[in-house]
């Protein structure tokens, strides 16, 4: 069921693009032909879509989005007043040709200044076609040789030890039969994670993301789930302490921009998107880690850079993220204007560093933080899954907390009645459906 459809957009459905493109919503209600866009999104389900949309715009771009087929009847940004043209493209996770020819389609009849992508599929999808993609428009990614390391978990963690940082004790697993002697050696609660969070498997694409285990049984059933979907995984040890992170602005060899958070709580509840994330100083162990890692890799534009305390209090290296997060909007409320800074490094104008930000600032995704709660009361006894009473208190209090963003602007509501719809009414009866089928809830878990 959805509360939305195309033509209920409030600005109207005004003309439909090609149908290798898909359809397209114009909002610009005077003939304005094919006057250039500033910035095109891509990945316009997603709040750093949206959050990133509101800057651009507020700062006199303008501004377009694409989602795939299959949720632009919500994607967010969408939605925004502020969305100047909006498209649908195929779903890159089933049709990453057809995604790019799309794509392309839109930036020959559109002129576009600059193209952001901000999820694992879609990046993988355009590197496959970089060269076609900059002929036509800037594309704000690092390099090649930087993407490589900083989306391969082995490789950005072969780096971290060179570096002296530390990282988690952990095994790789190539074939189901090297699971159990694995998992008796790091020991429980184990975590399993992805090589890669994106992998693609005949033409398929899917994202997976890092879980923790109580036993073998659960563990295996995880193996087996990665393997069997093209993807090779790691069997590390589970860190009880504090999620922090870096995000980090670098270009030209310098870095103009520095931002640190700590995760309060997540949706998946281990390793999954940030649902309430907080500013905290600029920690010097994490943040020279951080630093070390991103030269060490040149990894030019914004990347996020994750750590998880251990029982003696340590950081220890989790990921990194060559892109613009979820959380993205907690940077910019505090002062760190990340796409602002993306935009100017790749137009070629002047970067302006910023070295302050404000401290307490806290992010909630309120959809995300409804699905956490949900998490909390069905799994029970999990790592990381605290006690129900004292989960649900917090979740309540949080509400009278000050200094929170929750995303959510009066003058801009239809992004976030689209995606309480998608959450609370969408999800719900797709995981009926999936009950009936017998499918899994995986794509439930998609970093946003």
């Amino acid at each position: 069921m959805m509360l939305f459809s195309a033509s209920a957009h409030p600005r109207g459905l005004l003309r439909t693009a090609p149908a290798t493109v898909g359809r397209r919503i114009d909002h610009d209600m005077t003939a304005r032909g094919t006057q250039e866009l500033d910035v095109l999104l891509l990945d316009g389900e997603y709040r750093q879509a949206l959050a990133a949309m509101r800057v651009y715009a507020r700062a006199g771009l303008r501004v377009g989005s694409v989602a795939c087929e299959l949720d632009a009847g919500w994607a967010p940004s969408l939605r925004s007043r502020w969305c100047s043209l909006a498209a649908t493209v195929p779903d890159f996770s089933t049709n990453a040709d057809g995604y790019v020819n799309a794509v392309l389609a839109l930036l020959d009849e559109r002129p576009v200044r600059m193209l952001l992508p901000a999820h694992d599929g879609s990046i993988r999808a355009l590197r496959g076609r970089r060269a076609e993609i900059e002929r036509r428009t800037a594309l704000p990614l690092a390099s090649e040789r930087a993407l490589d390391i900083a989306i391969s978990k082995t490789r950005t963690l072969a780096l971290a030890t060179e570096l002296g940082i530390a990282v988690p004790r952990g095994i790789s697993i190539h074939t189901l039969d090297d699971a159990p002697a694995a998992l008796r050696q790091i020991g429980f609660p184990v975590v399993v994670k992805p090589y890669e969070s994106w992998v693609e498997q005949d033409g398929k694409g899917i994202r997976l993301s890092s879980e923790a285990f109580q036993t073998a049984d659960q563990a295996m059933q995880r193996l087996d789930k990665v393997l069997s979907v093209g993807g090779r995984a790691l069997v590390q040890q589970w860190l009880p302490g504090r999620r922090e992170a870096v995000s980090l602005f670098y270009a030209r060899d310098r870095f103009w921009a520095r931002l640190a958070q700590v995760s309060h709580r997540e949706w998946p509840a281990m390793g999954g998107a940030s649902v309430l994330c907080e500013t905290i100083p600029l920690l010097p162990d994490i943040t020279s880690a951080s630093e070390n890692l991103v030269r060490g890799m040149d990894l030019e534009g914004c990347s996020m850079v994750e750590f998880r305390r251990d029982g003696d209090g340590r950081p220890v290296l989790m990921e990194v993220n060559p892109r613009m997060g979820g959380s993205v909007g907690l940077a910019i409320g505090a002062g760190v204007n990340f796409p602002k800074l993306l935009y100017d490094w790749k137009m070629g104008n002047p970067l302006e560093e910023t070295t302050t930000y404000r401290l307490g600032q806290r992010l909630r995704w309120l959809a995300g933080d409804i699905w956490n709660i949900k998490c909390v009361f069905e799994n029970q006894g999990d790592p990381d899954i605290p006690p129900r009473g004292p989960a649900l208190a917090r979740f309540l209090l949080d509400f009278f907390r000050g200094r929170t963003f929750h995303g959510v602007e009066l003058d801009d509501m239809g992004p976030t009645l689209s995606e309480m719809n998608k959450m609370v009414l969408h999800h719900s009866m797709n995981r009926v459906r999936n009950l009936f089928l017998g499918q899994s809830d995986e794509s439930a878990n998609s970093e946003r």
